[in-house]
């Protein structure tokens, strides 16, 4: 009588079941925002930063100087910030990158100047109508886990509407 053939379908079975097991843990319970602390973002953009996990929450902080950062967090780990920065008026943006996080001054940027990104970070300046602070210029950040080029593009998207919502927000008059 021999048994090892016996021991190759269910070890097959308990890794099928182990694998479904760890593929049904990788899903979005939580339902995608539309906005980042008050500011209105299309979920669409949110989507490729925000990993599986159960439960998602926002921390809002501000800093002297008019700097305020949105964290997002998803079953209590940061994974995507981003920022409203009113800096100096003679702050260019490649300054600005300088200062941020995940974003280089040699990393790509847009067509029209207003945006440098990389796939784990990003600055953007926005335009805004009429400032409430004439004498600064107003830039947005963020940080996020990066994922190549589809990261690059992701981020590249969501740091222009970023700055688009910010420069229709109260953050501008």
């Amino acid at each position: 009588m021999q048994r090892t053939p016996l021991v190759a379908p269910i070890v097959g079975a308990l890794l099928l079941g182990l694998g479904a097991t760890a593929c049904s843990t990788q899903e979005r319970n939580y339902e995608i925002p539309s906005a980042l602390c008050g500011t209105a973002v299309s979920p669409d953009l949110l989507e490729p930063f925000l990993p599986p996990g159960k439960e998602i929450s926002m921390r809002e902080s501000s800093l002297m100087g008019g700097f305020k950062k949105c964290r997002v967090l998803v079953d209590g780990i940061q994974v995507l910030s981003a920022g409203i920065d009113w800096r100096e008026k003679e702050q260019s943006l490649t300054g600005a990158a300088y200062a941020a996080i995940g974003v280089d001054p040699g990393d790509k940027e847009s067509d029209d100047g207003r945006y440098l990104y990389s796939d784990t970070g990003a600055v953007g300046e926005v335009v805004c109508p009429n400032p409430r602070r004439p004498d600064r210029r107003l830039f947005v950040t963020a940080l996020g886990r990066g994922d190549g080029e589809t990261g690059e593009a992701a981020m590249g998207k969501f740091i222009a509407a970023y700055a688009e919502a910010v420069g229709k927000s109260g953050e501008c008059t």
